[in-house]
């Protein structure tokens, strides 16, 4: 008996000892780190297991195609019209505006940071990182960078089945499209201008992040003005516009939900004798959820060249542009659209869209 009453004694002892092993195990994982390089060349330090991500606004897209669920905060401009697109649990989270004392009070384990990637941008990472205590892992802006963007994320975030999804879409439906646009024949490039501003009199030129959708498909942007950075949208002049006198005209909406640019142009004497629109070459681009051209500009961006390509060239381009857009919308945004919704995206029709300015936050 005392035999059996001592064995038990040490498995008790033997089971309190592993159960404490654990419980301290335990806690100590979310605190395990490691050491990672970011698309910029910095060295960080990150938590093994990343599970609260703070993003910039030009990577909001970005993050909430890859891990929407990590998100914690929102910092776009949403309408009524915007949000049917998007998860109800990314909608709940707190509308913020990248104050530093916003970003500590979300408390996330590391920042991610889309935009250009140069010595002045990098430094400022650095400086944020160092002031706040919490790592920013840089990615860059560019179009032409979105596989290794898309891979180093998965391999950050731990979602590498959803980073692949989005790099076959990139090989299967995007990546051709640089490769045709090289062989387009100088003669045979259409000449664009990118209208935007409330009378289409704000434009961005080429090498701006703003308007690189047109350097991708082959197409030469007209404007030919300095570029303005942040914001972008350098103002020029009606004369300027007659004198480019471009073959199309794409037309923006900012971050809003009607055609009023598009509404302005139309209605204008002034923009009636420009080449593109005399021709019925004025296209509204289309926006929803987020503006497929710019604004921001992240991998909306990516259907964005899809749809322009195909709108500029459709003797190069042969896009099946419904399917595509269903394929995109299901992988980038986790959202399968009606046939109704699909329609709506690809013809914007301003008599169907909610002027609403409630809720955009």
């Amino acid at each position: 008996m005392r035999l059996v009453r001592s064995s038990i004694l040490v498995m008790l002892a033997l089971f309190v000892t592993l159960l404490s092993a654990y419980s301290s195990t335990e806690r100590k994982l979310p605190h395990a780190t490691c050491e990672v390089t970011d698309m910029a060349g910095r060295k960080m330090v990150v938590p093994s297991v990343i599970r609260r991500i703070y993003v910039n606004k030009p990577g909001s897209v970005l993050m909430y195609a890859v891990a929407p669920d990590m998100l914690v905060s929102r910092s776009l401009w949403l309408t009524y019209n915007t949000k049917r697109y998007l998860k109800s649990s990314y909608l709940q989270l707190p509308y913020v505006d990248g104050s530093v004392e916003e970003i500590v009070r979300l408390k996330p384990d590391i920042i991610i940071s889309s935009f250009n990637i140069n010595p002045k941008t990098k430094d400022e990472a650095e400086r944020l990182s160092q002031k706040i205590g919490i790592p920013v892992y840089m990615v860059p802006i560019d179009m032409g960078m979105y596989e290794q963007t898309f891979k180093a994320l998965g391999e950050l975030l731990n979602r590498k089945e959803q980073t692949g999804r989005m790099r076959a879409f990139l090989h299967t439906c995007f990546d051709g499209i640089a490769l045709k646009s090289k062989q387009i024949p100088e003669k045979q490039r259409v000449r664009v201008y990118y209208a935007e501003g409330e009378r289409g009199l704000n434009t961005d030129p080429s090498a701006s992040f703003h308007s690189q959708i047109l350097d991708v498909v082959g197409a030469i942007n007209v404007a030919q003005v300095a570029v303005a950075s942040g914001q972008g949208m350098s103002a020029v002049s009606m004369e300027q516009l007659l004198l480019w006198n471009p073959d199309v005209v794409l037309v923006w909406t900012g971050m809003g939900s009607s055609m009023s640019t598009m509404h302005a142009i139309q209605n204008d004497n002034l923009w009636a004798t420009v080449r593109a629109v005399k021709n019925k070459k004025l296209y509204q681009i289309p926006f929803m959820p987020f503006g497929w051209f710019d604004r921001p500009p992240s991998t909306n961006r990516i259907m964005g060249a899809i749809w322009t390509a195909q709108q500029l060239y459709p003797g190069i381009y042969h896009y099946d542009l419904k399917k595509v857009t269903r394929e995109y919308f299901d992988i980038f945004y986790h959202y399968k659209l009606t046939d109704e919704e699909l329609a709506a995206l690809l013809h914007p029709n301003p008599q169907l869209l909610i002027n609403s300015t409630s809720g955009n936050h």
